[in-house]
């Protein structure tokens, strides 16, 4: 099997850990684990004390426990825990698609959901974006005319990596609907659920709308604690889990003990953390609007209502990889072009940390030095 190498990662491999401010994290911000473990009376000594022995392959009872009180109709049985969500796209893919299969991405997305299926072989159809204005918009009509009864499986993220759309309660009804006219699964990445600015934005898990739906979560994402490598799949479909559980086998095994206590203080606290990272969030849209006004000659942007991160059109000719790359050197903020997406003339921005404020600053000092002159 060959597969083409993660392009984001490959970028992150080589920026992430050396430039000094970010602009493009996908992430919320995170905390240590005093912090974390404080938010529960007894935690820290339960955690000092916890056993660290080998876990189970599904995950612990508690932490699945933890993880479907986040859903409104699914048991701990209907949980398979993972490490983060590279593990879950890729063994889901591995034991649910055959070389003959069709499956739906949304373009651009999540690199895995797209090259994973490639080197099985399969067909990748691209459900593409539009633009209607600044707009991000996924078309339902489109998505009609590439459906069929050869589609195995429709990948979607919402809030969308990296565009930063979110699908309406209308919308994710009439693709449920188009999934069951053609009993295909859909798997939707919803590492952001609980991250809308407004409870009007909330959209119900899709492993709880629809009988061959599996939502993928993380604690990486909306939680803001990408260190504790925890993710899960989640689906009324026992068939699936268990296929997914045994090639589980064969990469992680189980789950890192102290991680899982971890993720389930999280969890049983999630009022608290996403209450915290969405002020994050909004305080540092407040920021960013009047920026992309002010440059709005050099800039088109999207307000997502939903998620840490969005998609910025350059509205001036160049290459979206060489200008981040300027970027860095002149100022050291990272930027994530839109080559990594293989969607030119684009970079995504992410504003979920609390660091963004000043790294905004060293990019828009860039921006007048070498765009308004």
């Amino acid at each position: 099997m060959f597969i083409n190498p993660f392009k984001l990662e490959r970028y992150y491999t080589i920026h992430e850990f050396t430039a000094k401010y970010a602009l493009c994290s996908s992430d919320c911000e995170a905390m240590t684990i005093g912090d974390l473990l404080s938010l529960e009376d007894g935690a820290t000594d339960r955690f000092n004390n916890h056993w660290l022995g080998y876990t189970e392959t599904k995950g612990s009872p508690s932490l699945r426990r933890d993880v479907a009180a986040t859903y409104t109709s699914l048991s701990p049985e209907q949980i398979l825990v993972c490490a983060g969500a590279q593990e879950p796209i890729f063994l889901f893919s591995q034991a649910i698609l055959s070389a003959s299969d069709e499956v739906i991405v949304q373009f651009p997305c999540y690199q895995s959901v797209q090259s994973v299926p490639e080197s099985m072989g399969c067909k990748v159809l691209k459900w593409t974006v539009k633009y209607e204005g600044n707009k991000p918009v996924f078309d339902l009509d489109e998505l009609a005319k590439l459906i069929s009864n050869r589609t195995k499986v429709i990948y979607l993220h919402s809030p969308n990596n990296p565009t930063g759309y979110h699908f309406t309660k209308e919308e994710q009804l009439a693709i449920v609907e188009l999934a069951r006219k053609y009993k295909c699964i859909i798997f939707c990445d919803e590492v952001y659920r609980e991250l809308e600015q407004k409870p009007a934005y909330a959209i119900p898990a899709i492993a709880d709308v629809y009988e061959y739906g599996v939502s993928l979560g993380v604690m990486s994402k909306a939680y803001g604690l990408p260190g504790l490598r925890i993710g899960w799949l989640a689906t009324k479909q026992a068939e699936i889990l268990e296929k997914v559980a045994i090639l589980k086998e064969y990469t992680t095994i189980c789950s890192s003990a102290p991680s899982e206590f971890l993720a389930g203080v999280a969890l049983r606290n999630r009022g608290n953390i996403l209450a915290r990272n969405l002020e994050i969030v909004q305080n540092n849209l407040e920021l960013l609007e009047p920026f992309f006004e002010t440059y709005s000659d050099y800039f088109s942007w999207y307000k997502p209502v939903a998620g840490p991160v969005s998609f910025v059109k350059m509205n001036f000719e160049g290459d979206d990889l060489a200008f981040a790359e300027k970027v860095i050197r002149e100022k050291n903020v990272l930027l994530l072009p839109g080559e990594v997406f293989d969607y030119r003339g684009y970079f995504r921005l992410g504003f979920g940390r609390k660091g963004m404020p000043e790294a905004l600053i060293y990019f828009e000092e860039f921006v007048i030095e070498n765009l308004v002159k």
